[in-house]
């Protein structure tokens, strides 16, 4: 059979975008490489943003704990701030994912799993798929599997490391601290240089991790194990995994070829937030298939051109702010932290962006416009305030 659109991986980029393309009545294969559910290395924080960019609720069963406390660190400075709504949904990614892929082939859409692709071609009437056991055919593929996708290495390359962030993380069982099972997460910043540590809830455990820019990958392994000790969590099994920065202009389309979420670059490079635009980009993918496929036009590069557009507009430009941000933070961390930890607007204001309610390019502009009232606040002497007299 020929499908009009082949999708490489199950994850919540192809997923989306099998379910969207199914639903405006494409013919859609996944190609899944591990059989489903799987483990995915990964904190499973949902944000309020991603999740509201889904068709429906989270189902309860799948939710871990909803988090709306907030609890901040670097050095011995915090910041605790409590959110009337839910910003946060931790799910474990396996039973998540699978949710996400099951309702695609609920709609139509039909799935393959345990097949890794192994290469594809393109011809002028179509594109085809090879795994170690079968062959596919169809007239689009969307490559959406993952920061090592095959699919993306064949037509731009691999991601440079300078371009890719690492985490580590595993799951700690601590039932004795109140706080996390109410809803509250922890972020630590700064073990490493452009990293942070987190401690998530869920209802048997915790889900514990370092992350950062990929300039030491050891050292953040190192950093967890320490960060572990300094709790008082038992290690448990530990995993890692690469995720790109976002922001970067990246090539995402070529002949036939259309690629989402991780596999083309679409990540948070502050926080590394993934979902929230796997599901953006898998939706716009099918979006463009859609167009193009139903109308019968080209499926060359000059009209799939239209899915970079979308994307950059949606949220690419937002990506490429948050890496403005990520670059100042990475010149002057002790400075800008030190400004960030005199006070809880900046925080209240990024837990907007977590909530979907201001967009980054917002913020930067607020960031750049509040540094010289942050660094008037930091300089303040304990218990002077600031008068209007001219003297």
């Amino acid at each position: 059979m020929k499908y009009d659109v082949i999708i490489a991986g199950g994850g919540p980029a192809g997923a989306t975008a099998a379910m969207e393309c199914a639903r405006a009545g494409l013919s859609v294969i996944i190609i899944e490489k591990e059989h489903l559910p799987r483990c995915k290395p990964c904190g499973g924080g949902v944000t309020a943003a991603a999740a509201n960019l889904l068709w429906c609720p989270i189902p309860e069963k799948i939710v871990e704990a909803r988090c709306s406390s907030f609890h901040s660190f670097y050095g011995a400075k915090s910041i605790k701030i409590d959110s009337e709504k839910e910003f946060m949904y931790v799910v474990a990614r396996e039973k998540f994912d699978y949710w996400l892929v099951r309702a695609a082939v609920h709609v139509g859409a039909v799935l393959r799993e345990g097949e890794e692709i192994t290469s594809f071609d393109i011809e002028p009437g179509g594109v085809t798929v090879r795994t170690g056991t079968a062959a596919y055919t169809g007239k689009l593929l969307i490559g959406a599997d993952g920061v090592n996708s095959i699919i993306a290495k064949t037509i731009r390359g691999p991601f440079r490391r300078n371009e890719l962030a690492f985490c580590f993380c595993t799951e700690c069982v601590d039932k004795e601290n109140s706080d996390y099972n109410q809803g509250m997460i922890e972020i630590h910043y700064g073990p490493l240089p452009m990293s942070y540590s987190w401690v998530f809830p869920k209802r048997e455990c915790l889900s514990v991790g370092t992350g950062g820019w990929c300039a030491d990958v050891a050292g953040l392994k190192a950093a967890l194990h320490n960060f572990l000790e300094k709790k008082g969590f038992e290690k448990q099994n530990v995993r890692g995994h690469a995720l790109p920065l976002g922001g970067i202009r990246r090539t995402t389309v070529d002949d036939r070829v259309i690629l989402a979420g991780d596999a083309a670059g679409f990540a948070d490079p502050i926080t590394g937030e993934g979902i929230r635009y796997a599901v953006a980009s898998g939706r716009l993918a099918a979006k463009t298939a859609a167009s193009l496929l139903l109308a019968g036009l080209d499926l060359k590069i000059k009209n799939l051109l239209i899915y970079e557009e979308r994307c950059y507009a949606e949220f690419g430009a937002d990506l490429k702010a948050a890496m403005s941000i990520a670059r100042l933070f990475q010149r002057l961390p002790d400075f800008l932290f030190g400004m960030y930890f005199n006070s809880q607007e900046p925080f209240q204001k990024s837990l907007e962006i977590i909530h979907g309610r201001l967009s980054y390019q917002k913020y930067y502009r607020w960031f750049l416009h509040h540094i010289p009232f942050m660094l008037f606040r930091k300089v303040q002497p304990s218990g002077l305030k600031p008068t209007n007299r001219a003297d």
